[in-house]
């Protein structure tokens, strides 16, 4: 699975509540099924961060110069964000999630100080609205429509084997040649 960004919003904005919206996002999203992950649900007008961009870049980072706790450092960005509803807009808040999973904070307060991952950000960002994609997650399948937005699992596993289907079919005969 490759795994690109998409700035939720793009800039911190001055209205950071929690909103209606966010709520029927969230309880939609937590009852999918049993095997997903608890979502917490703040009461509307409670504080809630509104740009994605920080933590893109402390994950960017991670990606690049520490790949082996990329995959523990996207999680706990994750749990941080819907389970526990954390500003992960927040320096400080990135270099503690990343601290538990093994990162060294000051590196990552320094990375994200010199914004060294921002253009792979931006540039990723990009290339998704440029094919299309405005919403997360969204999952792209060879042969599929794209998947947008949480899912029930038994949707998922339908297309990749509709895909893994597809991919068996023996292929027509060339008729060139003599």
């Amino acid at each position: 699975m490759l795994n690109r960004n998409f700035i939720l919003v793009p800039e911190d904005r001055a209205d950071r509540t929690f909103t209606d919206y966010h709520r029927a996002h969230r309880q939609a999203a937590g009852a999918q099924d049993t095997d997903s992950p608890i979502f917490q649900i703040p009461a509307v007008g409670q504080y809630y961060p509104r740009s994605s961009l920080h933590a893109l870049e402390a994950a960017t980072w991670a990606r690049e110069a520490h790949p082996e706790l990329f995959p523990a450092f996207d999680l706990a960005l994750f749990e941080a964000f819907f389970g526990r509803t954390e500003d992960i807009s927040d320096p400080e808040v990135l270099a503690r999630i990343g601290r538990s999973v093994g990162l060294d904070p000051a590196a990552l307060r320094a990375a994200l100080k010199a914004g060294h991952s921002r253009p792979v950000v931006w540039r990723e960002h990009l290339e998704a609205t440029d094919q299309g994609i405005h919403g997360i997650p969204t999952i792209l399948i060879p042969g599929q429509a794209p998947i947008v937005g949480a899912v029930p699992y038994g949707e998922l596993k339908r297309a990749a084997e509709s895909a893994l289907d597809e991919s068996r079919e023996p292929r027509a005969a060339s008729r060139e040649g003599g």
